[in-house]
């Protein structure tokens, strides 16, 4: 266990990077956003395309289709849990209700996952995560703006916003795979096309390296900023085993009812353990629920996962 924990503070360096950057005013609330933007339009698009484009084939594609319905299932199962604690234990405040909500539903699903699974399984590792994506992404914009808004979104408005750069990064893989592989299309390493075309794979590739490193710099600079107040209440504690223990568990299980390949199951694993999704501050913000409390949950789920995370990866071996 003393080596997944290592590897993990080693992640978590990258976000202390991001705090000390903050405190030490290297970086405020604007470039925060800006590298947010840059980050969410460019960098991370870029790892999604390149990775994806190289590691996938169509059959590949075909064969991994459990891979976002995976995702998809570990963020139904944390819904219905949040779904169920709501009604149990419903609390005075709706705004944090629907903000206990989503901390059930959405977790940390793919930069924090992401300098593990690279560590563990390599880029090879890191397309599949990227994959499993497609079903996280969904749940965003279906589920978890269900939970902050206790079902007040027109379906269309969700749909709107699935249209993001990442998705379409996603779907313009999966264009470049079919068109690639169903016409037969092979470029020769020697010709100009193909120089070119490896050339600009290359370039995306560069890109798409910066993304997880900036990801984490802007957590911890998201994080510097937060002032929750509370944070060891009751409610948070609640939330954290919820988050960290019980949804974690159920979700495991019923990953069992996918056909998944060992690294697939590995991968997905590592996804269903994560803390809180740190975006939720921000969708708290956007869908007036209680972002106070959704600070909370993000800070403390996130240092309480310091041990949970390498329980469960030892645990699972």
């Amino acid at each position: 266990m003393h080596t997944i924990v290592i590897r993990l503070l080693a992640v978590f360096l990258m976000v202390a990077a991001g705090v000390v950057a903050r405190r030490r005013q290297m970086l405020d609330g604007s470039s925060t956003s800006r590298i947010v933007s840059l980050v969410t339009n460019i960098f991370y698009p870029a790892l999604i395309y390149v990775t994806l484009v190289r590691t996938f084939t169509l059959d590949a594609l075909l064969h991994d289709w459990a891979l976002p319905a995976g995702a998809l299932l570990i963020m139904l199962v944390g819904f219905v849990v949040g779904l169920v604690l709501n009604v149990v234990v419903p609390g005075p405040d709706p705004h944090r209700r629907r903000a206990r909500h989503f901390q059930c539903t959405i977790n940390n699903y793919v930069f924090l996952p992401m300098p593990l699974v690279m560590i563990y399984w390599g880029e090879a590792g890191v397309a599949k995560l990227v994959f499993s994506t497609i079903g996280s992404e969904l749940s965003v914009w279906t589920l978890g703006v269900v939970a902050l808004t206790g079902g007040g979104v027109p379906f269309r408005q969700m749909v709107r916003r699935l249209l993001t750069m990442p998705m379409a990064a996603i779907a313009a893989a999966i264009g470049t795979i079919l068109l690639r592989d169903s016409m037969g299309l092979s470029l020769s390493p020697a010709s100009l096309l193909g120089e070119a075309s490896e050339s600009l794979l290359d370039a995306m590739k560069l890109l798409g390296a910066a993304a997880p490193p900036l990801a984490m710099v802007v957590a911890g600079s998201r994080m510097a900023e937060l002032h929750p107040k509370h944070l060891w209440q009751p409610a948070q504690l609640v939330v954290s085993v919820f988050r960290l223990v019980l949804i974690p568990a159920l979700a495991l299980l019923a990953l069992r009812l996918l056909p998944l390949e060992p690294n697939s199951r590995a991968i997905l694993q590592v996804v269903a353990v994560m803390p809180s999704a740190i975006a939720s501050v921000m969708l708290s913000d956007l869908y007036d629920a209680d972002s106070e409390f959704a600070a909370s949950a993000v800070l403390l789920t996130h240092v309480a996962s310091l041990v949970t995370i390498p329980l469960w990866l030892t645990a699972l071996g």
